[in-house]
């Protein structure tokens, strides 16, 4: 039996979550002062170390550290950039946080009875990835999306154009010319957005 805590630079729980969530890291996420945590059970140094070096890289230049108790001994240390760059005294990292690590580990308290705790199975994938969308790619996002609807649109008028337009009706014919305008134009817009171009 052992358990698992890997603290992270994360300051809010949702993020750490929907983080975990599209890396395919199963847990409870805690809040633990001014960080947040992920807690495993039964998953072993080993697992803990995959898991805080997965984590490490979300976490960009910022240190997680990793915590794991099994029997009576705790293991420490640090993770950064998907790689374990230093051990660290067990002790001297549980100085520095909040009684709710050291009562996790020691498993007097469940990850569940902690405040704030978020469960990765209770989040989807498109949850989490709407969780770790920022406003600036979400706005991205509405606007292409936009630009697809009108160009399935003007893809429509355009078919219908040229469809009435064979059995010889004029003005069918200048409905599909508008119809591939728009469509040429709206594909050129998307295109735009999605290269990070203005929108």
């Amino acid at each position: 039996m052992s358990t698992t805590v890997v603290v992270t630079p994360f300051g809010v729980p949702d993020q750490l979550a929907a983080a975990c969530v599209l890396s395919n890291i199963s847990g409870t996420i805690v809040p633990i002062g001014d960080f947040t945590g992920i807690v495993l059970t039964d998953t072993g140094v080993e697992a803990g170390n995959e898991a805080a070096a997965a984590i490490s890289k979300l976490a960009g230049k910022h240190e997680v550290l990793l915590l794991v108790r099994s029997d009576e001994q705790i293991d420490a240390g640090h993770f950064r950039h998907g790689a374990r760059e230093s051990d660290v005294p067990a002790g001297l990292a549980l100085r520095n946080l909040p009684d709710v690590t050291e009562q996790i580990l020691l498993e007097t308290v469940t990850p569940e009875e902690v405040e704030g705790n978020i469960p990765t199975s209770s989040m989807s994938k498109l949850q989490a990835s709407a969780a770790t969308m920022t406003p600036g790619r979400a706005a991205l996002a509405r606007t292409a999306l936009m630009w697809i609807v009108v160009a399935v649109l003007a893809g429509l008028v355009l078919a219908f154009g040229v469809t009435v337009g064979l059995g010889g009706n004029a003005v069918a014919w200048i409905v599909a010319v508008v119809g591939a305008i728009v469509l040429g134009f709206s594909l050129w817009r998307i295109s735009r957005v999605l290269s990070g171009g203005q929108r």
